[in-house]
């Protein structure tokens, strides 16, 4: 008998393959209601057989609306650790930002563009003890024209022992004003999101790993001046990625119906996408069910 249901799959399987149009998905869903409590499991009932099957539950990153967004207007915000060790010498740490960095990552177009000194917007640490910056809004940078850019740059003076700076935990955010948020950048990223530049002293770099950066100055009186950046890979400070959805069935399944449950009360807008696709032709349908939890 398995093996027959096999062989039938196939057999619709092939027909559906070399068709040059689908057939509409005849789908519909409803409930049996629409106002529900948090103990409630909510049964949609389908129509239809759609090869595909794709639910949204309208909850926060599952909302259909926003399964092609990209981008959207929040608050950047970036936040950072940081240990200080050896020497005497002051501000040798400073977080800059540039919207007109050209990309290219030598001296001569650090030096070119435009930087903010937005060091003041953050705490830093003044010993060995890890030190959370605070957060850090960066709102008025955002630019729908270029890329951002935020460094950190080390300096060091010649004549004394020069700082050693670990930077841990880095990471900016865009949050919306539903409180979803969205990760633009992180020390995880490693080299793939930061590049770093010594510019006077080379022997006085930052180093990359996925779980800190970090620079030693010159250690004896005679260490020459020192300065080294580590920049961001560009970065669009309005950048979301889209919402999604659970797959629920494909062409070799059949579903009569499906059951959730919401874990917070508030209205909820539902969402299925049923779809019939082959090489030559689609057809789907979107079908929104409004579920309001008490």
């Amino acid at each position: 008998m398995q093996k027959l249901f096999i062989i039938a799959v196939i057999i619709v399987f092939a027909a559906a393959c070399n068709k040059k149009t689908v057939d509409a998905t005849g789908f519909s869903v409803t409930t049996d209601k629409e106002t529900y409590t948090l103990a409630d499991t909510i049964r949609f009932s389908f129509t239809g057989n759609p090869w595909y099957l794709t639910f949204y539950s309208g909850e926060p990153y599952h909302k259909y609306e926003y399964s092609d967004r990209v981008t959207a207007p929040g608050v950047p915000q970036l936040s950072f650790s940081t240990q200080m060790a050896t020497g005497s010498q002051k501000n040798t740490l400073r977080l800059m930002v540039s919207t007109n960095f050209s990309g290219v990552y030598d001296s001569t177009n650090i030096y070119q563009a435009t930087w903010a000194d937005v060091t003041d917007k953050a705490i830093l640490a003044t010993t060995n003890t890890a030190t959370v910056s605070g957060t850090i809004d960066l709102t008025q940078f955002i630019t729908n024209d270029q890329p951002v850019y935020i460094a950190f740059k080390f300096i060091g003076s010649a004549g004394s022992a020069q700082r050693t700076w670990t930077i841990k935990s880095v990471a900016l955010t865009n949050v919306l004003a539903d409180n979803t948020a969205y990760s633009l950048w992180g020390i995880a990223e490693s080299t793939a999101g930061f590049k770093s530049v010594p510019m006077k002293a080379p022997g006085v770099a930052w180093t990359i790993s996925t779980t800190q950066l970090l620079i030693k100055g010159g250690t004896t009186t005679s260490s020459p001046e020192a300065e080294g950046w580590v920049i961001s890979k560009p970065l669009n400070l309005s950048k979301v990625l889209p919402d999604t959805g659970t797959p629920l069935k494909n062409m070799t399944t059949t579903m009569s119906s499906f059951s959730y449950m919401y874990d917070i009360p508030g209205s909820y807008k539902a969402t299925f996408v049923a779809a019939n696709i082959s090489r030559y032709d689609d057809k789907s349908d979107v079908q929104e069910v409004p579920i309001t939890v008490q």
